[in-house]
């Protein structure tokens, strides 16, 4: 038999006795030791496969510190040997966690019995600490964020994913109530979502199913939406717990807008496009004709056809958004220093704002710079200044910033704000700003095709654009742009590469 058994006795006789039971009943005694030193050492040098642990040794330190430290150290089961077993030592040792008691005098039967319990006990528990950190490593090592919680749906577990975007740590979150740590709120109500664990003690299952929450991190102001899986641990029946695993999916429902944004558009592209230069032919053939009546008129009917002429201006310039929009192309692309643009429009904007309006410009010094086709950049931050402005038809103030950006899902960028101190935008008419024609102000007048166009310049150079607004505290257009190359001293960000507008 290969089970070998270090027995720590300081009683020579009582020693030699258990020695020999032992190996009349087949075990391997390979030494005996009688105080805490030659015991540490024998199970450092032997490696036995149980340790027999008298409780009273010879020398400072006694049996129950002695277990405590083979346990610790050396992960080998150790069983209690002693004449003593009242209960302030059997409370003691029992915080070793030992694998049972052997009360002497002890009779052979029972004694071989306990010692092969032990030994069973302790190769289960080793496979399940090894079940354990294989379940552990795998945990930590998968992308998505990961709670487990117990049968009262207190945490046991968290992954770095879920500690990143909860802003709790591991450490910190274990023991807390899982709606402690995983703050989330519907998304369409805002209201708090109820314990999952109420639902199947109320005998309804888990939809185990995708659901998008708003997630509202730690120490932070702004909810993210994450997509979530729920499902109940269950070993033969019994519930263990929860398991929830989620994600961060704010950069795919950016991503997702865009497209439906651009789908929006490109619908409008085609026939944009053909009716656009049908117009177009139409509006030259007429404009040709009213300048020959104006050159062959005088007086009363000079001045109507100016009007009329000044009418057909302004449908032309329709006419060429209306072609501009069917545009599937990024134009003329070059490398763009946005601060020197915008420098260069200053004096403009501030003409273009009038003298109720003030502007104010904010231009983070040394940022990257950006491609796209610069006189489609200024062309739509003119269309944006315009916005501004007729938001603020009492006066106001608009501010035009620039900084660098780093995120995991953006890369490097170059984010220009335009803010305006306006009304605001209608409520829950964010998702419709970009749309052509759609008044989102009260009492604006009609936007066209104006912003339409600037989402689709974003757009057609790489980047994307957002709107943020809340009545009475104005709106701000939140332009981002790759950079057209890392400076030196930013990391490289791994991106999967943007899909081509079509």
């Amino acid at each position: 038999m290969n089970t070998s058994i270090l027995i720590v006795e300081d009683e020579g006789l009582i020693a030699l006795d258990l020695k020999k039971k032992l190996e009349q009943a087949g075990y391997a005694v390979p030494m005996v030791a009688d105080n805490a030193d030659d015991a540490l050492l024998g199970v450092e040098s032997l490696r036995p496969s149980l340790v027999l642990m008298d409780i009273r040794l010879r020398g400072p330190q006694d049996g129950i510190e002695t277990a405590d430290q083979i346990r610790r150290q050396f992960h080998i089961p150790v069983m209690y040997v002693t004449a003593h077993a009242d209960r302030d030592t059997l409370q003691r040792a029992r915080i070793t966690e030992p694998f049972g008691y052997i009360v002497k005098p002890f009779h052979s039967v029972d004694f071989r019995a306990q010692i092969e319990m032990a030994l069973w006990k302790h190769k289960m528990e080793q496979k399940l600490r090894v079940s354990e950190a294989w379940l552990a490593t795998t945990f930590r090592n998968v992308a998505d964020a990961l709670i487990a919680t117990d049968s009262g749906g207190n945490i046991v577990f968290m992954n770095a994913p879920a500690a990143e975007l909860t802003g709790w740590e591991c450490g910190v979150s274990i023991g807390k109530p899982l709606l402690d740590v995983f703050q989330v709120f519907d998304e369409a109500t805002n209201l708090p979502v109820v314990h999952p664990l109420d639902d199947i003690y109320d005998g309804r299952e888990l939809d185990t199913g995708p659901r998008s929450f708003k997630l509202t991190k730690r120490d932070s102001p702004d909810p993210i939406v994450v997509e979530a899986e729920l499902s109940a641990n269950r070993d033969e029946g019994a519930l263990l717990g929860i398991i929830v695993v989620f994600r961060d999916v704010t950069a795919r429902r950016k991503a997702e807008k865009q497209r439906q944004q651009l789908q929006k558009m490109n619908s409008l592209a085609l026939m944009a496009t053909g009716l656009g230069r049908e117009l177009a032919e139409s509006q030259r053939r007429m404009d040709n004709s009213l300048k020959q009546l104006i050159a062959q008129s005088s007086g009363s009917t000079l001045r109507l056809l100016g009007d009329v002429f000044y009418l057909s201006a302004f449908q032309q310039s329709v006419v060429q958004q209306l072609i501009a929009l069917g545009r599937t192309d990024p134009g003329k692309i070059a490398m763009v220093d946005v601060n020197e643009v915008l420098t260069e429009m200053e004096v403009k904007v501030k003409k273009a704002l009038g003298s109720l309006r003030s502007l104010n410009m904010k231009l983070q010094h040394g940022i990257p710079v950006i491609k796209a086709d610069p006189v489609d950049l200024r062309e739509n931050l003119f269309r944006l200044v315009s916005d501004a402005r007729d938001a603020m038809p009492d006066g106001g103030v608009m501010e035009i910033s620039t900084m660098a950006t780093t995120s995991a899902d953006a890369g490097h960028s170059v984010q220009l704000a335009i803010r305006d101190t306006g009304k605001g935008i209608r409520a829950n008419a964010e998702g419709r700003v970009f749309d052509p024609y759609f008044q989102s102000r009260h009492g604006k007048g009609n936007p066209g095709f104006s912003l339409a166009l600037v989402y689709q310049f974003v757009a057609l150079s790489g980047g994307s654009i957002e709107v943020e607004s809340a009545p009475g505290e104005g709106t701000a257009y939140l332009l981002s742009f790759p950079v057209a190359d890392v400076p030196d001293g930013l990391p490289k960000i791994d991106r999967e590469p943007v899909a081509a507008v079509t």
